[in-house]
């Protein structure tokens, strides 16, 4: 279910960015009455004028963009930065290869994190051993299911539609994803739950989180301890899913299919052929 919960997040973020561009028309024929304008020329023009110099004349418009781009920029600055940190701390600490992801021993006393496929540890307790394998397998399960990549997308449509308090509730959702899966690869992998639990109860206080990375966020740590204990039937996990298809045809319906009126074929009778009452007087 925190596969498809994590498919789910992901594909309707895509989708709300492309349904704008998709447009399905549905051709209506009606029957049009003919109107007859009674606008004369210099009236049409005057309103038109008119309607053109509000227009222009509006700053609006352009205090809008301007706003828009200033904030869009200072955000973009922000991400950027951040990732050029976390550039810099992978550059300047030691290197452990680990298969396919590289540990990262920084001498800094942190909780174990991830960033694409680096987990940045203390290396005190690299050498030492005291670093649980539990925690090396939520944070391998982070690096290897490639979490970095969902948080950077939606870090990435937060500065740009900055704007859309929605991206902030769905940040915090995949991020909740995210721990999830990691709690539910180590409970499979070591089942044992009650330690693993207090595992994590052992590690809530005192440790600063990473901005962009996968951290071990203990802010969410009671839901992520009724997650390890929740069970949910097969039935229930399937009707979640399928009940996805029709919230996708009703929103389908709503922004992407425009109903088009067409004029219908109204039949013209032939009124030239009827007698002239002058032709019938002269005909007299």
């Amino acid at each position: 279910m925190h596969v498809f919960n994590r498919f789910f997040l992901l594909f309707s973020l895509l989708f709300s960015m492309l349904i704008p561009f998709v447009s399905i028309e549905i051709y209506k024929e009606i029957e049009v009455e003919p109107i007859y304008n009674t606008v004369s020329p210099e009236q049409f023009l005057a309103v038109a004028s008119a309607v053109i110099t509000k227009e222009t004349s509006s700053n609006l418009p352009i205090l809008l963009w301007s706003s828009y781009g200033i904030i869009t920029l200072i955000l973009s600055f922000r991400l950027i930065r951040n990732l050029n940190q976390i550039k810099k701390r992978i550059q300047s600490n030691r290197k452990e290869n680990l298969g396919k992801t590289t540990l990262i021993l920084v001498p800094e006393k942190i909780l174990p994190h991830t960033f694409l496929n680096y987990i940045f540890i203390n290396e005190q307790d690299y050498k030492s051993r005291t670093i649980e394998q539990e925690l090396y397998a939520h944070e391998l399960t982070h690096a290897r299911q490639n979490h970095t990549l969902d948080i950077l997308l939606i870090e990435l449509m937060k500065t740009l539609f900055w704007f859309n308090p929605i991206l902030i509730l769905y940040k915090k959702s995949i991020q909740l994803n995210h721990e999830f899966l990691a709690d539910e690869k180590v409970v499979t992998s070591y089942n044992n739950v009650p330690f693993y639990q207090n595992l994590l109860l052992q590690k809530t206080n005192g440790f600063q989180t990473i901005y962009l990375a996968s951290n071990l966020n203990y802010s969410i740590t009671k839901k992520r301890l009724i997650m390890m204990t929740r069970t949910t039937s097969k039935k229930i996990a399937l009707l979640k899913k399928i009940a996805v298809v029709p919230i996708l045809a009703v929103l389908i319906y709503f922004f992407c299919i425009e109903v088009v009126a067409q004029q219908k074929a109204i039949p013209v009778t032939n009124t030239a052929k009827k007698d002239n009452p002058t032709d019938d007087k002269i005909r007299d």
